[in-house]
């Protein structure tokens, strides 16, 4: 019986001390970290930049298309990585033939497209960029 009351006493503690320090679960793409505008203006920049490369049915012909964007693939080589992350790196590396320059406001709505398409909800407010380093792609 000691060792119970023990135990409760010390997870009692541990859940405190958490919520005292402000530690709280990670925002995910399940949170609606999206708004449905910022999806809608996405898919125009997408389009005009992206397809082509990333949509196999737009592909040039004779040229493989970029990485899938949509699907398990996609999510199963993003999983448990960030938003910041992919950000990052569509910011940087996209679109890779020089033809354009992604702004970070354009970039998140990208990704906003990119999270509406693979089935994550959205939610009221706009992803933006610095806001998503933190937040874990799942699925």
């Amino acid at each position: 019986m000691g060792v119970k009351l023990i135990a409760c006493v010390i997870a009692g503690a541990a859940v405190a001390a958490a919520a005292q320090s402000g530690s709280t679960a990670p925002q995910t793409t399940r949170d609606k970290v999206y708004s449905k505008a910022q999806a809608a203006r996405g898919a125009a920049t997408y389009e005009k930049l992206c397809a082509s490369c990333h949509d196999p049915a737009k592909a040039a012909a004779g040229k493989d298309p970029g990485p899938a964007l949509v699907g398990e693939k996609f999510v199963g080589e993003w999983l448990d990585r960030t938003l910041g992350g992919l950000m990052e790196t569509t910011l940087l590396t996209m679109p890779n033939d020089g033809s354009a320059v992604l702004s970070e406001s354009d970039t998140a709505d990208v990704i906003a497209h990119i999270l509406q398409a693979n089935g994550y909800a959205d939610g009221p407010a706009d992803l933006k960029y610095d806001a998503g380093k933190d937040i874990v792609i799942v699925k």
